[in-house]
């Protein structure tokens, strides 16, 4: 589990972030927070199970997963939000490839890239949700319907 403040904090990002999406977003933002989350608690597990030696293969898996359900996201809805975690998943899953082919160790800009894709995602998230609660609140109400995110 994580131990530092900056691994709770953003913890609890992911967890405020995927509840928001899965319980006030569309089909989108659902499918996307609830992969989040899932594909977030999956690399706990393979962190607390799998030895640090053979940790890149499943990360890799992981990434590509999330990547592949955003892009699909992507095809279905065509909408900015997704758009762009989408290509935030490409980076994450580039890193971790990049860092897997060359044996480096993850050092500091690992780090700090693989955070930055995170508070994107979330944001993306975050954004796609209140996107769609104004878009649907505007629907209810009979106003004109400006596009979402």
């Amino acid at each position: 589990m994580p131990t530092t403040h900056a691994a709770q904090i953003l913890w609890v990002a992911i967890i405020a972030a995927g509840l928001f999406g899965l319980l006030k977003g569309g089909p989108a933002e659902r499918i996307g927070a609830g992969a989040t989350l899932l594909i977030s608690i999956a690399f706990v597990i393979v962190n607390e199970l799998v030895a640090e030696t053979g940790r890149p293969v499943p990360h890799l898996v992981l990434d590509g997963l999330l990547a592949l359900v955003f892009l699909a996201l992507a095809v279905r809805y065509a909408s900015l939000w997704i758009g762009a975690v989408m290509l935030l998943q490409g980076v994450q899953f580039s890193l971790h490839a990049y860092f897997f082919v060359t044996k480096l160790t993850p050092g500091v800009t690992y780090a700090i890239v693989n955070n930055l894709v995170t508070w994107g995602t979330l944001l993306g998230i975050v954004l796609g949700t209140l996107a769609y609660r104004r878009h649907a609140s505007a629907a209810s109400a009979g106003k004109p319907i400006t596009p979402a995110i």
